[in-house]
């Protein structure tokens, strides 16, 4: 059974025209964005360690009710924020 990770992942990738990489960091990745779904807010250092190094705009994807305590840890960092359904929350300014 796929868990809420994988369906969103999926989905992500689908929207944006990537892969799903399961298994792999991060989980959704191609030429524009790489995105890394996460589960809770306190996961966000993982997440932005896991999107390091790479090019293109990173996101980290969260449920909605994860994203006050997201935005919150994420004020004043490059990275983004989309929920489950691929809705940006907060734009990446990574180039």
């Amino acid at each position: 059974m796929a868990t809420s990770h994988d369906i969103a992942a999926r989905r992500i990738a689908k929207i944006h025209g990537c892969k799903y990489r399961p298994g792999r960091s991060p989980d959704v990745k191609c030429s524009r964005i790489r995105v890394e779904v996460k589960s809770t807010a306190s996961e966000i250092s993982k997440a932005q360690r896991q999107l390091a190094g790479g090019h293109g705009r990173a996101y980290i994807a969260l449920p909605k009710p994860e994203h006050p305590e997201a935005l919150r840890r994420l004020k004043g960092r490059k990275t983004g924020l989309m929920d489950y359904l691929g809705n940006v929350k907060k734009p990446s300014t990574r180039k």
